[in-house]
């Protein structure tokens, strides 16, 4: 048996996929789909994505999504997926189960009016129809007898297929934020900084490191969870809000004496300060800690990210961009902490 974990390069969003392979055959695990440019790319969507791709090479092999997870709204984390939607002979056809907290899930759950706005529209592949004419993305789901999952929240322990999942994020208070009406994108760096603090030392860093929490209601929405199967454990944050996390934590009796032993973290929000606190690190045990982003927006990663990871874990910082790492460490830096900093060049496999 083995777990095979993908962290595909989707710009500054997220989109990993986590295989297991065990008697029964191999079960796939997607979450989120990155910008729409991970799926397809170039004029007229010319060019295969990172996301294209590995769907591709999913259908080689005849295997399909048997889950997928939409985390929220994000337009880097969901865009993606909304293409793979769109394109004939993809997700419409490969994947087996979602779960995505729509709006006519939350309405329901709240008993609220629904929002019809909300409603995720897939353009077909008439060049005439707009967004607004096209297909809604649950009736399509509906339609091809995708399974779906009631609405996901904190507290929640689920079952698929060889994966127990721990959901630690949203809450209700978070869920119930999104009684409105959704933005047409959503810019989940509102809360980040869009200059990045690169020539910050890391001594200046720790000596001076307040924490300010995300106020992003969208992040605070995400999906975040602990992944377990055969005796290996993940956590998989989204962009979610650092606060909600550390009280479900504590609430499976998590703390800095009795730290989660995780094999590996995929850190809240591509990195940013305001997701990721000291407290919350000193909670978990993992030799492995891994940003999703090209660099390219709101300054994300932010060093004081980093540098809460290195003062409060003896864990290293994987990239799935390398070129991210160079402007990370002041020169002076470098040669005592370049170890802890390492581009993820292939798969994270387990036997």
């Amino acid at each position: 048996m083995s777990i095979t974990v993908r962290v595909l390069k989707a710009k500054h969003g997220d989109c990993i996929l986590v295989s297991h392979d065990g008697p029964n055959g191999v079960f796939n695990l997607l979450i989120d789909g990155g910008t729409s440019t991970t799926f397809r790319y170039g004029p007229r969507q010319l060019y295969a994505g990172a996301l294209c791709a590995t769907l591709d090479d999913l259908k080689a092999k005849r295997q399909q999504i048997d889950l997928a997870i939409l985390t929220h709204i994000d337009d880097d984390h969901i865009h993606g997926l909304i293409k793979a939607f769109e394109k004939p002979g993809y997700l419409g056809q490969m994947v087996k189960s979602i779960w995505f907290n729509s709006s006519r899930l939350i309405t329901r759950h709240f008993d609220a009016p629904e929002i019809p706005e909300n409603n995720i529209k897939l353009l077909d592949n008439s060049p005439q129809t707009t967004v607004s004419q096209g297909k809604d993305l649950e009736e399509l789901l509906d339609k091809i007898g995708c399974v779906r999952a009631p609405l996901i929240m904190a507290g929640q322990i689920h079952e698929a297929g060889p994966f127990k999942l721990k959901i630690l994020s949203p809450g209700g208070e978070q869920l119930e934020k999104l009684l409105h009406v959704w933005p047409a994108e959503v810019d989940s760096g509102k809360t980040s900084a869009h200059s990045n603090d690169y020539k910050l030392s890391l001594e200046d860093i720790w000596q001076d490191d307040k924490f300010q929490s995300d106020a992003s209601i969208y992040n605070g929405s995400s999906i975040a969870f602990i992944l377990e199967a055969d005796d290996k454990r993940m956590l998989f944050l989204g962009d979610a809000h650092d606060d909600v996390v550390s009280k479900s934590l504590r609430e499976l009796g998590c703390s800095e004496t009795n730290k989660l032993k995780l094999d590996l973290v995929k850190l809240s929000h591509h990195g940013s300060q305001y997701n990721t606190s000291s407290e919350l690190l000193q909670m978990l045990d993992a030799p492995i800690y891994i940003v999703s982003t090209d660099g390219s927006k709101h300054g994300l990663p932010n060093k004081r990210t980093i540098a809460r990871i290195i003062k409060s874990t003896q864990g290293k910082v994987l990239f799935n961009y390398d070129h991210v790492i160079a402007s990370l460490l002041l020169a002076n830096e470098v040669k005592e902490y370049s170890s802890r900093l390492e581009a993820l060049n292939d798969d994270i496999k387990y036997q």
